[in-house]
């Protein structure tokens, strides 16, 4: 019997979602690449999602159903039961870019402790509306490191692959912004940091981040004056002020 563990864990949080969770699904089960296990973490739906996922034979997937505390409770219930090398957060509606994506990054000579690349964005209907860098302000860096975070979430989520020996669970703390403390502390703790140079994962826009912008807004303060004190802090939130006016002023010119 193979009992060979996979090399990457893609992990998929869904809620009342169904619709999202196919999409997410295709982009999974395409792939070329098949050294990868895909754990579904559903917060016990009722919208029919539950029954499609138990109605999946697949011998990649693994999945829970049951009520969470909420998304970034949900996100650790699925790093806790990864048997990967590697973990991949790739939510409902969120899709892997091409095909041959998980083939490409996994034969990445090195083995680095991070993987990071470009993102599609994409809105409900599944039109693409253009390279997340070249679409909003948060431009993703030749090199990332941890102290690249304080411009924002440079790196989006669904574009970040860590080894999962580097990982720690989300902070709970954070209703909102868990992500951005996550991803800053696996830089911190990473030794090796790739960039794959490519669109590597379609991001849905709109997503909770987005949907919680004020109250995220308050705990990132908190979570810069933790990695960064209190004076880069302070200076960071100015120029991500700015920036957020003068990219407003521009769009408004335009339409």
């Amino acid at each position: 019997m193979n009992t060979r563990l996979p090399l990457l864990s893609i992990i998929t949080v869904v809620y009342n979602n169904v619709k999202g969770l196919q999409h997410t699904f295709q982009t999974i089960h395409n792939q070329t690449g098949k050294d990868f296990e895909w754990i579904i973490i559903d917060g016990n739906s009722t919208d029919g999602t539950k029954e499609w996922i138990q109605a999946l034979t697949l011998p990649y997937l693994r999945y829970t159903s049951e009520k969470d505390k909420g998304i970034y409770d949900a996100m650790n219930k699925g790093l806790s039961i990864a048997s990967g090398s590697y973990v991949w957060f790739m939510n409902s509606g969120d899709g892997i870019y091409h095909p041959e994506t998980i083939d490409a990054l996994m034969k990445i000579s090195g083995h680095p402790d991070v993987l990071y690349g470009e993102t599609m964005l994409v809105n409900t209907a599944g039109e693409q509306l253009g390279i997340r860098s070249e679409q909003t302000t948060r431009v993703l860096p030749e090199h990332l490191t941890a102290r690249s975070m304080i411009k924002g979430m440079v790196v989006c989520h669904q574009s970040f692959i860590v080894k999962k020996a580097i990982t720690t669970p989300y902070n709970l703390n954070y209703r909102y912004s868990a992500d951005i403390d996550w991803v800053i502390s696996c830089l911190e703790r990473a030794d090796s940091v790739y960039n794959c140079k490519q669109i590597i994962a379609s991001y849905l826009v709109g997503g909770f981040s987005i949907q919680h912008q004020q109250g995220g807004w308050k705990e990132r303060w908190a979570i810069y004056v933790v990695h960064y004190g209190l004076f880069l802090t302070a200076c960071a939130h100015l120029f991500i002020g700015l920036r957020y006016i003068l990219k407003n002023k521009i769009f408004n010119r335009k339409h």
